[in-house]
């Protein structure tokens, strides 16, 4: 009998992810095909989220929005609170630490609709539902397991995930779908929670979930919490883009007018180029594809680089090696790096022929007690903030 329990892998939490065609659920193969109940589901939800936005944006004034976003708030999210639950713009105040480098800002910035002011519930609200938005659309254009037949998993044969078994390794990727959709694929049999070991109904352990894409509360944290207020005529690198993600997230919580994606699979440079185009970002998004070695003026150019799980499961220990021997090289001095896991982790089992202390030191979270949609308690540990020095 299937556990209820459902466990990510220790060392990738489900805030990332690859894919499989198939997967083993109890024992027997299943091809991964949505359920219709979840396509009903999923179509209903997309049709309400686009006449809230409808109606959000016909509101002119800003304070009429912060208002109507706190009474949703208050009455559906947190009721019963008394007011003191509701997020208040009062509370949503940056904290200026002291200056990292290239990086520097007197005020927080963080999204494009408020025009520079502090932050706001309206803005941290209006910005994930755009992502949402955009999830949804990405998500009718990739398998469930959101990874593309031109691409190649390599599972780790080194490191923390080496025991990484394909035949019960799911890839759920974390942006397209959060807790409340893998719950509803896994009550549907579209994801299994467990995997039977011998056949035998009560004798079965955990399915280790992995995800390549940053999930919204996680782009959340990076962009509102974790770096300093990105001024505009700054530059950052995605390493590894795949969906976009962290380039969308960027543009949408900060006003940097130079978001670079940098994208080795051309189908998912071309999906991502789509989004962009849909969504007008081209003002500030560009995708450049390749290999990253190949573009060593552009990553000594950037100001933040954001590295999110991205070399593991797509490339040979050896082909890793040699691009953190790059990156090291080209990377400017001053520059910020966001890294999943933390680079002690990912380079320990590697023998770069530097230490990481020599390159890099470690930033505490410019702002942890920021308020926002999410709980950025689980972030803390698994995504880190670097300055090359």
């Amino acid at each position: 009998m299937e556990s209820v329990s459902m466990v990510s892998h220790p060392a990738i939490p489900l805030e990332l992810s690859p894919r499989l065609h198939h997967a083993q659920f109890n024992g027997h193969q299943h091809d991964q095909q949505i359920h219709p109940n979840f396509l009903m589901w999923s179509m209903e939800l997309k049709a309400a989220q686009e006449s809230f936005m409808n109606i959000f944006q016909q509101m002119q004034q800003p304070e009429t929005q912060k208002a109507f976003l706190l009474w949703i708030d208050a009455t559906f999210i947190r009721p019963g609170g008394g007011g003191s639950g509701a997020v208040s713009s009062s509370n949503m105040v940056c904290n200026n630490g002291p200056s990292n480098g290239n990086i520097t800002g007197t005020a927080c910035n963080s999204g494009g609709s408020d025009g520079g002011s502090s932050n706001s519930s309206t803005t941290d609200y209006a910005a994930d539902s755009k992502l949402r938005r955009i999830a949804d659309d990405v998500r009718e254009m990739m398998p469930l397991n959101a990874i593309l037949p031109t691409e190649q998993i390599t599972f780790p044969s080194v490191g923390e995930n080496a025991d990484c078994d394909p035949s019960h390794t799911l890839h759920v990727d974390a942006f397209l779908y959060d807790e409340d959709l893998v719950d509803e694929l896994c009550d549907t049999g579209e994801l299994g929670r467990n995997y039977c070991l011998d056949c035998s109904s009560h004798n079965t352990q955990p399915i280790t979930y992995v995800s390549h894409s940053a999930s919204r509360e996680r782009l959340a944290y990076v962009f509102r919490a974790l770096l300093p207020p990105v001024p505009e005529d700054a530059v950052i690198v995605d390493v590894g883009s795949r969906l976009g993600a962290v380039l969308y997230g960027a543009y949408v919580y900060t006003k940097c007018r130079r978001i670079i994606g940098v994208e080795l699979n051309e189908d998912l440079c071309q999906l991502q180029r789509t989004i962009v185009t849909k969504y007008n970002f081209q003002d500030r998004i560009s995708v450049v594809s390749g290999d990253v070695q190949l573009h060593g003026t552009l990553m000594n150019s950037a100001d933040v680089v954001v590295m999110n799980n991205v070399f593991e499961f797509f490339m040979a220990a050896e082909v890793q090696l040699q691009i953190w021997n790059f990156l090291r090289a080209s990377i400017k001095r001053g520059a910020l790096l966001v890294t999943i896991p933390a680079l002690t982790d990912t380079l320990q089992h590697f023998d770069v022929g530097f230490r990481v202390q020599d390159w890099v030191r470690e930033v505490p979270p410019h702002d942890p007690n920021v308020t926002a949609p999410f709980d950025f308690q689980s972030e803390t540990s698994e995504v880190k903030l670097y300055q090359v020095i």
